[in-house]
């Protein structure tokens, strides 16, 4: 169970560690997109120095400006910090600057050791004797560079190794003069655990230290890139090795470095990767190769073109095998582009079929549009009759309703003059056997019976004509003229005025009929309909006007 986690965890380590370089290798294809930039940049800088150079007079600030030069072109263009480096020893020597003499004679060996050069480099520093402290770190330090150099360029068992040790040797002696505040002195440092007191965790240590406090588009980042790849690969872990060859690639590029070996040594780890890998190899691979005849190294020449064939043998492999594929995709293609001819003609024939039927389910469409449309008419008008039939239903209903109490009204008002008739008979009989004639003749002459009679009648008349007609006083009204209008002495009571014509609305039109119901004198009733019909608008049709109101009932 333990193995199996482990693997589990290294494979995870592993994808994330290839997902990051894939990513570094992302920004440094883009850095490539814009190396016109960066080499722009470059040329200004280099430009406006040289400006300088020829409005300036004074020796010691043009063998300054002549230094910077050569700073700027030494891992830019080897031949135009040769050219600097002998114009500033030529200027020195002129003048007899032994300070800018022992400067410029280590970048003359300095030139000659990236030149191939190196019995040339050791003899131009045997040249000089250098005492004062501000070079001597510098001298034994170009000694250890050529002797380095001459060492990995010889690769002969016999001097090789001894080319190593005097390297060795050089770097402890420079290493006593190192300064604790040049930006390089933890490289150094590493340097020193790595050919000298062998220490690999330590090296790594100095040179990681570096990376975070330096610019990543620096040449000591660049470096430091570099010397942590070898140590990692020293140690097996390809992944890291791959991360910081490419991190010292990308340096090496912002910094415009032409004099790089982190992009061939890149271009040849992709292409020990995988196929998938050849197209980029071939296109780093290259990109080295044009750096380094830019920069006129011929060892670097040399070395990419000891790599270049198998590269470009195996991206011209890849590219074959691409075109195969290529050429069997297109004639696949060139088959399917048949068949979508084919099936394009029919689908076409499809579609105009497709597009008459439509035509024909349009016009039928319109048509049960326009039926459909008729139809929500008549369902409209169909709804509209219905609410109206409801409305007058409930109309209907409320008026049954209202008659319903009418004739409970007439029904108990029929029952009391029967009781009361009843209560009457028995009287008379009562008083009769008991021989009161006298006092019965007086109960009937009594007016006080026959007005409570009559004042109950008018009352319950009042209520149910009302009840039957809520509006009829309101029409009646509207038929007079301003001056002519009659008031209720009460909501529920009419005057003798509005009775008449209360009457003569339900159809009793005999004044003689009128006044017996209402019980006054034919005459009072005939002045009261003379004296109302001279107040109406219409007087001519004042009679039929009154027996049209209200004919329908409303609430």
């Amino acid at each position: 169970m333990a193995r199996l986690f482990i693997c589990v965890l290294m494979t995870l380590i592993s994808t994330v560690s290839f997902a990051d370089n894939s990513q570094l290798l992302n920004e440094l294809d883009s850095a490539i997109a814009r190396r016109a930039g960066y080499l722009q940049a470059k040329e200004d800088r280099i430009a406006y120095i040289k400006k300088n150079i020829v409005s300036e007079t004074n020796t010691t600030i043009v063998l300054k400006l002549l230094d910077a030069l050569y700073d700027e072109y030494y891992v830019y263009k080897l031949d135009s910090a040769m050219v600097y480096a002998k114009k500033g020893l030529s200027t020195a020597v002129e003048h007899n600057d032994t300070h800018f003499i022992t400067l410029f004679t280590i970048h003359m060996a300095e030139i000659l050791n990236l030149s191939g050069l190196y019995s040339e480099a050791v003899d131009h520093l045997n040249s000089i004797q250098v005492s004062s402290p501000e070079f001597l770190f510098k001298y034994y330090y170009t000694y250890f560079s050529v002797y380095s150099y001459w060492s990995d360029y010889s690769s002969d068992p016999m001097f090789s190794p001894v080319y190593r040790q005097k390297a060795n040797n050089y770097l402890k002696r420079a290493m006593q003069y190192a300064d604790d505040q040049d930006p390089l002195y933890k490289f150094y440092q590493g340097e020193q655990k790595v050919y000298v007191e062998p220490d690999r965790a330590k090296a790594r240590e100095y040179y990681l230290n570096i990376l975070k406090s330096t610019e990543k588009n620096s040449r000591i980042y660049a470096m430091a890139s570099f010397a942590l790849a070898g140590n990692y690969r020293e140690s097996g872990d390809e992944e890291k090795y791959e991360e910081f060859l490419t991190k010292a690639a990308l340096s090496d590029l912002q910094s415009c470095t032409m004099e790089n070996l982190a992009l061939q040594k890149l271009a040849v780890k992709l292409f020990e990767k995988g196929e998938q890998y050849i197209e980029r190899a071939e296109r780093y691979i290259n990109l080295s190769m044009e750096d380094a005849k830019f920069y006129n190294n011929r060892l670097r020449i040399l070395e990419i073109s000891r790599n270049l064939p198998q590269i470009m043998n195996a991206y011209q492999a890849t590219t074959e095998k691409q075109n195969r594929h290529l050429r069997h995709s297109v004639f696949f293609i060139s088959f399917l582009m048949v068949g979508l001819l084919f099936t394009a003609y029919y689908i076409h024939r499809q579609n105009r079929k497709l597009s008459s039927r439509r035509k024909e389910l349009a016009d039928n469409n319109r048509q049960l549009s326009y039926l459909n449309e008729q139809l929500a008419a008549g369902n409209n008008h169909q709804v509209t009759l219905n609410e109206q039939l409801k409305e007058l239903n409930r109309k209907l209903v409320d008026t049954n309703n209202r008659r319903e109490s009418l004739a409970s009204i007439f029904i108990d008002l029929c029952a009391k003059y029967i009781d009361k008739m009843g209560k009457y008979q028995t009287l008379v009989k009562r008083k009769i056997k008991a021989n009161q004639a006298q006092e019965l003749l007086q109960n009937i002459s009594s007016t006080r019976i026959s007005e409570e009679d009559a004042a109950t009648f008018l009352h319950r008349f009042d209520k149910a004509f009302l009840e039957l007609y809520p509006t009829f006083v309101e029409e009646f009204n509207a038929l007079l003229t301003a001056d002519g209008q009659i008031s209720q002495k009460s909501p529920l009571t009419l005057t003798t005025e509005l009775r008449t014509f209360a009457l003569i609305r339900l159809g009793v039109k005999n004044t003689a009929d009128i006044a017996g119901l209402l019980f006054l004198s034919t005459q009072t009733i005939y002045n009261c309909r003379s004296v109302t019909k001279n107040k109406a608008i219409n007087k001519d049709t004042f009679d039929e006007d009154v027996q049209k109101l209200c004919t329908v009932i409303r609430e």
